[in-house]
């Protein structure tokens, strides 16, 4: 603490008390001669930040006051009081006597403002972060105990966000002296702990591995570099302190304590065990089940709405979601506040919990204005026409949050909130703030990468999935590897003309070199599409396209086996008509993370042309979240083909092949599916140069030709690696076959993982695929892919 000095001068003009910011001892002179009179006024001088009055307003000697031998003490008692205010380095006080009376005057001068505050060294942490966390604001006095304040305020803020190493320290610097300063905080981050251990007292009923599974908080590991496991967050570890409890309370342990964790950190403070002490006392059945209140409907109706009654033992989970059921009924029926408050009685000798719900219907409610608010780029009516409620009807619960899904399965916004509000004039009317955060629906995407399958390749696209704000779906791209060359230009406008039909249409050029052929394709379809009933739809397309196969030509020798590959048979015009029916109902068009999507479709080529086929595909995607943010994706895909006459074989090139970045992807591209022999590879001079050794000649002429079925099924787990980055990790398992008839033994599948960051570019995917039945034609032990966009 500042010590301060009292200097007393007597001359024979007046006299001088100071207060100054000095460490010095106190000192004092003699007094020589003291003045009596009047105080006709006091002025405040030396002042520039700090308005005058506030000083005047803390003095108790006040104008025309007597001054006298006793105000020596109230000026040292009033240079206290304002030095106190913490604005000052000095304050000095004068007398000037005037023949009308006593002037004081206070010579004040002030502390230096902070007009820049620094934050160096800070790299994991926002300075916007510890801006709010220190307390200090630029162009405050510079107040050595407040600073130091802040500085404990930072230190703490680290621990908290797992830094127990972080160092800081805090200086001033004059920009301007005795007027601005700048505030630097030095920050020497270090390394994070790691949570070495998370250990449980007392849990019998619940495991350690149940109750760590389910916690943000995990232990270090292995991988803890890339997936961020082991990492301390007091935030996530204030979360996990309450989920330990839900899970208990849903295990049926109502009187289950938890005392707050005890954190132990490792004398080098690189490491923190952190210990659980749990009472879980004992497990609760549900007893009886009753309603009460506004009954609108009856007890078996309300029963039959609800889950807890069917359960053994209590869940504090479901018994909320049975909240929300019992709700939506009368939600139904217009009454949007409908309060029911679930009232439990513990019959501790029985060990059951009795449960009635009680209902506060409410009146019923009618809705007002619906508004869309953050839609800055996305019309209204893009919006609004996926809703399932009108302005003026009576209110709808199941409908309103059908159009929330609805609203959020376009893909276009990261949050979609509705948010209710009584009209101020009526409180039987309702209106709807429908707020959304649009998310950036346009890709420019240019990449290059490398897979085993095809080497080198070059991706490139431009893809507007909210075209100019309406909805529509335009893209255009390109995909070169190798040889190989693929372009495209596609539209979609799902609701073409504000009417609920959809119209599209593509048009490709694609040229594919392959070890027997090289095919070539030019063309283009267009697409109609009308819903049939909610989240199912019906399309139909009309394809026209070129084929053009050529053999392959080594040193002026044609090394195609026409017999096998009949070039001939497959060149041409294809006329074909599609038609699909799809149900969608997925949370998210472009990421789902819950929802069913499946599709069947049955094309027919032979409208006018020379290739002609008829080939049926049926697909089914399910997606559900885990826990946390792990999402489990699964695909399943069977396809058949057939020629038209019952009687010819479908042209070869439309065959099923499997391998690759969106099928097998343990395997090489296109390789996984029915062999034929070639006779002519077998015997050709420059192979049997190759393959001097007869098996392992018949095994390559053995080629990878296609089947008229194909089976594949795809799951994986994705999971959060660096979250704030969009980073990913995966891991998947593949099975799948392509041959006439389709048998147990023919299957093959792999397993592997990966990254994938969702990139302002789009998703890029990293996959290493293991296969676990060795194939000749893939005989990488590991198959490494790199691509662009979801799998499935």
């Amino acid at each position: 603490m500042r010590l301060l000095s009292v200097i007393l001068i007597t001359l024979n003009f007046g006299f001088t008390f100071s207060f100054a910011s000095q460490k010095n001892s106190t000192k004092r002179t003699k007094e020589v001669q003291i003045v009596t009179g009047k105080i006709v006024d006091i002025k405040v001088l030396g002042l520039k930040k700090v308005d005058p009055e506030a000083i005047l307003g803390k003095l108790k000697l006040k104008v025309n006051d007597q001054f006298s031998a006793d105000t020596e003490s109230f000026i040292a008692k009033d240079i206290k009081t304002v030095f106190a205010m913490g604005l000052f380095d000095d304050i000095s006080v004068e007398k000037e006597v005037l023949p009308q009376g006593i002037v004081l005057k206070y010579n004040i001068t002030e502390k230096p403002s902070i007009t820049e505050i620094v934050y160096e060294g800070n790299s994991d942490i926002k300075k916007e972060d510890l801006e709010e966390a220190s307390g200090i604001k630029a162009f405050e006095i510079v107040n050595a105990s407040k600073i130091q304040d802040a500085v404990e305020k930072l230190q703490k803020f680290y621990e908290e966000k797992g830094f127990f190493l972080a160092k800081i320290e805090s200086r001033v610097e004059a920009i301007v002296p005795n007027e601005s300063s700048r505030l630097v905080f030095n920050i020497v981050e270090n390394e994070k702990v790691k949570v070495k251990k998370i250990s449980f007292i007392g849990n019998k009923q619940l495991k350690d591995g149940f109750l760590k599974d389910r916690m943000a908080i995990r232990e270090m590991g292995f991988f803890s570099g890339l997936s961020g496991s082991g990492a301390y967050k007091q935030d996530a570890f204030d979360r996990d302190v309450q989920l330990l409890k839900f899970l208990y309370f849903n295990e049926g342990f109502l009187q289950v304590r938890i005392d707050r964790p005890q954190v132990t950190v490792t004398p080098d403070k690189k490491s923190i065990y952190i210990t659980f002490r749990i009472e879980e006392g004992q497990k609760y059945d549900v007893g009886d089940v009753d309603f009460s209140g506004d009954l609108l409907f009856t007890n078996s109706e309300l029963s039959d709405s609800i889950e807890i009654n069917k359960t053994k033992v209590f869940s504090y989970e479901i018994m909320q979601k049975d909240l929300q059921a019992l709700q939506a009924k009368y939600g139904d029926l217009g009454y949007a506040y409908a309060n029911v408050i679930p009232k439990t009685n513990i019959k501790e000798a029985e060990r059951k919990v009795d449960i009635t719900f009680e209902f506060d219907k409410g009146n019923k409610v009618y809705l007002g204005k619906i508004n869309v608010i953050g839609n800055s780029k996305t019309r209204d009516k893009v919006v609004r026409r996926e809703l399932k409620i009108f302005e003026g009807e009576l209110y709808n619960e199941t409908r309103r949050r059908d159009s929330v899904e609805r609203v959020q399965r376009l893909g276009f916004f990261d949050e979609v909130n509705f948010k209710t509000s009584a009209d101020p004039e009526n409180p039987d009317i309702m209106n709807i703030d429908i707020n959304v955060k649009e998310r950036n629906t346009g890709q420019i995407q240019l990449g290059a990468g490398y897979s085993s399958s095809s080497g080198f390749n070059l991706n490139g696209s431009v893809k507007q999935t909210n075209f100019l704000g309406k909805g529509q779906n335009l893209g255009a791209g390109l995909n070169i590897s190798g040889s190989e060359s693929f372009y495209n230009l596609n539209f979609t406008d799902p609701y073409f003309n504000d009417t609920l039909w959809s119209v599209g249409y593509d048009l490709y050029q694609s040229y594919s070199p392959r070890t027997e052929y090289t095919e070539k394709k030019l063309g283009g379809a267009i697409r109609f599409g009308h819903p049939i009933a909610e989240d199912l739809n019906l399309f139909a397309r009309y394809k026209l396209d070129r084929t053009d196969l050529d053999p392959v030509v080594v040193n002026g020798v044609e090394k195609t086996d026409r017999a096998l590959f009949p070039i001939q048979t497959a060149s041409g015009i294809t006329s074909s008509i599609t038609g699909t029916v799809e149900y969608d109902k997925r949370n998210d068009r472009f990421s789902p993370s819950k929802g069913i999507f499946a599709s069947a479709s049955l094309e027919y080529a032979g409208i006018g042309g020379q290739i002609k086929y008829t080939r049926s595909t049926n697909t089914f995607r399910y997606f559900k979240k885990l826990f946390w943010e792990v999402i489990w994706r699964n695909n399943i895909n069977y396809s058949s083909i057939a020629s038209n006459d019952g009687v010819s074989d479908p042209p070869f090139n439309e065959l099923f092949l499997l391998g690759g970045p969106y099928s097998l992807r343990g395997y090489r591209f296109s390789t996984v599916g029915k062999t034929r022999f070639s006779d002519k590879l077998f015997n050709d001079a420059d192979i049997v140069a190759r393959y001097p050794n007869v098996d392992e000649r018949r095994e390559f002429a053995n080629r990878p030709f296609g089947g008229t079925k194909q089976l594949i099924y795809q799951t994986e787990l994705e999971f959060p690696v660096i979250a704030e980055a969009g980073i990913k990790g995966v891991f998947f398992y593949d099975v799948g076959q392509a041959e006439d008839q389709l048998s147990m033994n023919q299957f093959y599948s792999d397993v592997g993982f990966g990254f994938r960051w969702f990139s302002p570019i789009g998703p890029l995917r990293f996959e290493w695929g293991i296969p676990l039945r060795k194939y000749d034609k893939s005989p990488e032990p590991v198959s490494f892919e790199f691509s662009i966009g979801t799998p499935f």
